[in-house]
Order: C-alpha cells, then sequence, then structure tokens
C-alpha cells in the first residue's frame, strides 16, 4: 500500500511542529541542501584547525563502513539498511561522549560536544515517529527490526579528522540514498 501525498504532506506538518531538532522534519526530507547544511563534519574539521589542544582523541573511535555499492546496499531490506545507519550514529554519539569525558574543557570539548549534538541530532530525526509511519506506509511487507549488529567489524581510530570524513562519508553516502529511496513527494 503507497502512502498518499495528502497523508503525506500531512505526517510531514505534525511532524514538523513536533520535532524538536535544529531543522525540521519536512525540510530535512525535502530539502538537499538543508540536509547538506545540517552536515557539521566540514565546518567541524574546519574548528579542528583552531584546536591545538587535539592533536589525538583520548580513546578510540568507531567508524561506520562506508564502503559499498550502491546495488549491494539497495538489494538489502529497507529497515536494516536504516538500522545499520542508526546503529553507527548511535556508536559515534557513545564513543565521543566517552572522548569527552577524558579531555579539559575547552576547544576539544567543544569540538566534541558539536560533533556529538550534530549525529544525536540525525538520530532523533530518523527515529521520529512520523519516518516510522511513513516507512511502515511505504515497505509494508518489511518486519520492523531491532537494530542489527554490523555485519563487517568496525575500524576504530583516534585521528579526528578520520571520524569526521567517516561521518561526513556516512551522511552524504548511505543517510542519503535512504532519504532519497523514501521518494517522498514533497511538491
Amino acid at each position: 500500500m503507497a502512502i498518499s501525498s495528502p497523508l503525506l504532506q500531512l505526517l510531514v506538518l505534525v511532524a514538523s511542529t513536533a520535532c524538536g531538532v535544529h531543522t525540521n522534519l519536512s525540510t530535512f526530507l525535502c530539502d538537499w541542501d538543508a540536509r547538506n547544511d545540517m552536515n557539521q563534519a566540514k565546518s567541524l574539521r574546519t574548528s579542528m584547525k583552531d584546536c591545538s589542544d587535539l592533536s589525538r582523541l583520548p580513546s578510540r573511535i568507531r567508524l561506520p563502513v562506508t564502503k559499498i555499492q550502491k546495488a549491494d546496499w539497495e538489494s538489502r531490506p529497507f529497515q536494516d539498511r536504516m538500522a545499520e545507519i542508526l546503529q553507527s550514529l548511535r556508536n559515534l554519539v557513545q564513543d565521543v561522549k566517552d572522548a569527552r569525558k577524558l579531555v579539559q574543557a575547552g576547544c576539544s570539548s567543544s569540538l566534541l560536544e558539536r560533533l556529538e549534538h550534530n549525529a544525536n541530532s540525525y538520530q532523533v530525526i530518523l527515529t521520529h515517529r512520523t519516518i516510522t509511519v511513513v516507512i511502515q506506509q511505504l515497505y509494508p511487507t518489511e518486519v520492523t527490526s531491532p537494530p542489527l549488529t554490523q555485519k563487517e567489524p568496525y575500524e576504530e581510530t583516534d585521528d579526528l579528522d578520520k571520524v569526521l570524513r567517516y561521518f561526513d562519508k556516512l551522511l552524504s553516502g548511505r543517510l542519503e540514498w535512504l532519504i532519497t529511496e523514501l521518494n517522498l513527494s514533497c511538491s
């Protein structure tokens, strides 16, 4: 059963009013430029240059697996792909939170806090009730499954620049493919 455009517009309107993140839900779903602006990875990489106290992170961060052929990605069930992205975001938020506890207050702490907040904002949007309803309407035969454990082992690093590059690849690659695939009528 495909979701009708008026129903989608109503769901997006309700979500936009209820969504408590800096980018409202309809803008996130319908506007590539807004999604691109929400991605703070490049801005954080620029800010890193001003943080002389952050040569290496005090703990290792798990990196999302970003190398995948689009055809392989699209052959997986939608819910599994969503779960993989959410698990990568959860890992990043938890690992950055752990690293923040080990740094002194200052530039490094502020930068890590911004990264944690940015990754958490994506989690909030992707787990918003309206997104869940839209996905269930678009993919009614798929069973909602709990987050998967990553099939490939995670690469870990204490290099913040590398963490930010992988975060950017996750957002501009897999997440963008997922949002595009929702094929929302946003006009």
